[in-house]
């Protein structure tokens, strides 16, 4: 079995460590530079180790090496050897001959855990035998099957791609006819990475299906009805608009169009509004990071509210001090707590959507609100910029640009800005590679929203969009669905890989607004039992990062801090000071009696 080097760690983890070679590993992890599959993280957070046991949903994963072979139902007798003594043509010799590679597209990376994927190829001609191979650093399959698509079993999954986590596999499929074997043809290649451990989180999102938040976790099959309670009284009710706190106890959202409610996600306790609040008109909204406070967007203006209460917080009933002339909307308050994210403008802006907006941050202080910064400028109608959402460390933005007012923008394109500003990053293949194409727009990539991180490495950023899913959904001009693209910051050029559908959510349905925060499962499996000072990143789960009781993760615990300093999950679990052995037992830098704690041992 390999070691594994992985920031999913429970409260039951052993040790932090400085960086060792490779780095630090984001959750759901790095898996290198596109078309290498490298195997470092990017990140400079403390290395975490733990047993492989804990890496695949408490299961040991796969570590197979070396050669295999899946014969699927339907497939000729001796697909092995048909295919092995057949003359092969490589891509580019017959396009009428060979296989095309539909989905999924080149330089796509696959959770570990996600294991329902579809793989589809066009069909040269009927009744053809098809060899599919992924070739990795750890495994080569081949997997012989008929028709145009395939789905991996468990055991195969395995062999492609856990055995593969943190790397990349080359995929091709090479086509032969049963009745005619001495010739057969190979498509070109795609290159699926795959992360070097599970992504966590929940995923909160709206479908037109059910006019209301359904819930899953990347991972499931099928997700659920969450909000309305489909067992409650108003299960026909709609909600929409809604947001979910960083720790994902709460949840915000517009309830019977724009009324807002706040819930308490365990109990689904309504607690706001009171009996005696009146309705209050709302569009976007956001949490604090530790979830005590609500920003909500009224036509223009922004709002503090206490979550639990509904009051207004601070001075002019709430209202945040805007320049001039300006109205906002969309906003998102970042991980550190200092600032909040919002579109900006001069110009129309609803509850729902807004024109010509720029992407702004204003400072936040405890209470006190401070100077509007300007970090995407709109270059004038119908320029529009939307959906700002910070990135799990706070460094980073993603927002939305578009030609045209935010609402159904069909010319949608979602880019990133660094949080202190500069040039905003394109992102190619996330917004325009749709299966075998490149340069594909106009499908409204929007609503991107980033899953929760344990530490730094590659992120995730799910959105909406209006793209074609392989042949088993073509374009929508009007209804998008949920994909998901891997994203490392770190890297140059595109930072982005391909997107993937989201294979939990209905295929018949219009699903947007994916919600991606912490689950009760992360916080028993996946999350830190400390925070980590300085990376930014909500390590262990409670919303906030960087917070005051946070660790350097040192070698050595210091006693009587009260803090968890060797980040075992036990806080001020150390030696005292020995006042005459010439050695620093407490780790403190005050060796015998320079250290007025120490004491005398007979």
């Amino acid at each position: 079995m390999k070691s594994i080097l992985v920031v999913l760690v429970a409260c039951a983890a052993t040790a932090c460590a400085s960086n060792g070679e490779g780095g630090g590993q984001a959750s759901g992890g790095s898996a290198g530079t596109m078309g290498t599959g490298g195997t470092g993280g990017t990140g400079a957070g403390p290395i975490v180790h733990v047993p492989d046991s804990e890496l695949c949903g408490g299961e040991p994963c796969a570590d197979h090496t070396g050669e295999r072979q899946f014969t699927h139902d339907g497939a000729p007798d001796g697909a092995d050897v048909l295919f092995g003594d057949a003359t092969r043509n490589p891509a580019g010799t017959d396009a009428d001959n060979e296989p095309a590679i539909v989905y999924p597209s080149h330089q796509t990376m696959f959770p570990v855990n996600v294991s329902r994927i579809r793989f589809e190829w066009t069909e040269p001609a009927v009744d053809l035998a098809y060899e599919l191979r992924f070739e990795g650093d750890e495994t080569n399959v081949s997997v012989f099957t008929t028709g145009s698509s395939w789905s991996p079993t468990e055991e195969e999954w395995d062999w492609v791609a856990e055995s593969n986590r943190g790397g990349a596999v080359t995929f091709t499929v090479t086509a032969l006819d049963p009745d005619a074997p001495m010739e057969a043809w190979t498509s070109g290649t795609v290159d699926v990475f795959y992360s070097d451990a599970a992504v966590p989180g929940a995923i909160y999102y709206w479908s037109t299906g059910t006019s209301g938040v359904m819930r899953a976790r990347i991972e499931d099959s099928i997700s659920q009805k969450f909000y309305t309670d489909p067992e409650a009284a108003d299960a026909g009710v709609c909600v929409a608009c809604h947001t979910v706190s960083r720790d994902g106890r709460r949840m915000a959202m517009g309830y019977g169009g724009e009324a807002l409610r706040t819930i308490d996600i365990d109990s689904f306790d309504v607690l706001v509004p009171k009996p005696t609040q009146a309705e209050r008109k709302v569009g976007w909204s956001t949490f604090s990071p530790d979830g005590e406070l609500l920003l909500v967007a009224e036509k223009g203006v922004l709002r503090l509210l206490e979550s639990e209460s509904g009051e207004p917080v601070g001075d002019n009933d709430g209202i945040v001090p805007l320049p001039a002339g300006k109205k906002a909307n969309m906003p998102d308050w970042s991980g550190l707590g200092d600032k909040v994210a919002f579109a900006m403008t001069e110009g129309k802006v609803g509850n729902k959507e807004i024109e010509d907006a720029s992407i702004a941050v204003i400072d936040y202080d405890d209470g006190v609100w401070g100077e509007v910064t300007v970090l995407v400028e709109s270059q004038g109608a119908p320029d529009n910029n939307f959906f700002p959402a910070w990135s799990p460390d706070s460094a980073w933005i993603a927002y939305v640009n578009a030609q045209q007012k935010s609402k159904d923008a069909v010319t949608a394109t979602i880019r990133m800005i660094s949080a202190d500003g500069g040039s905003s990053r394109e992102l190619s293949r996330l917004n325009e590679r749709v299966n075998s194409e490149d340069g594909v727009v106009d499908i409204g990539n929007a609503m991107p929203r980033w899953a929760p991180s344990t530490l730094p490495g590659t992120f995730w950023l799910a959105f909406s969009s209006l793209r074609a899913y392989a042949t088993l959904r073509p374009q929508d001009g009007k209804e998008d669905q949920i994909w998901i693209a891997a994203v490392d910051p770190a890297a140059s050029g595109d930072v982005s890989y391909a997107a993937f559908w989201a294979p939990f959510q209905s295929i018949e349905d219009g699903n947007h607004r994916a919600f991606w925060t912490v689950s009760d499962e992360d916080r028993q499996q996946q999350c830190l039992c400390v925070d980590v000072c300085g990376d930014g990143i909500d390590n262990n789960c409670n919303g906030t990062a960087d917070e005051a009781t946070c660790s350097e993760c040192g070698p050595v615990e210091i006693c009587d801090d009260g803090i968890d300093n060797n980040c075992n999950c036990v806080v001020d679990e150390c030696v005292q000071e020995i006042c005459d052995d010439g050695i620093d037992n407490d780790g403190d830098g005050l060796v015998d009696g320079a250290d007025p704690s120490c004491i005398i041992v007979d």
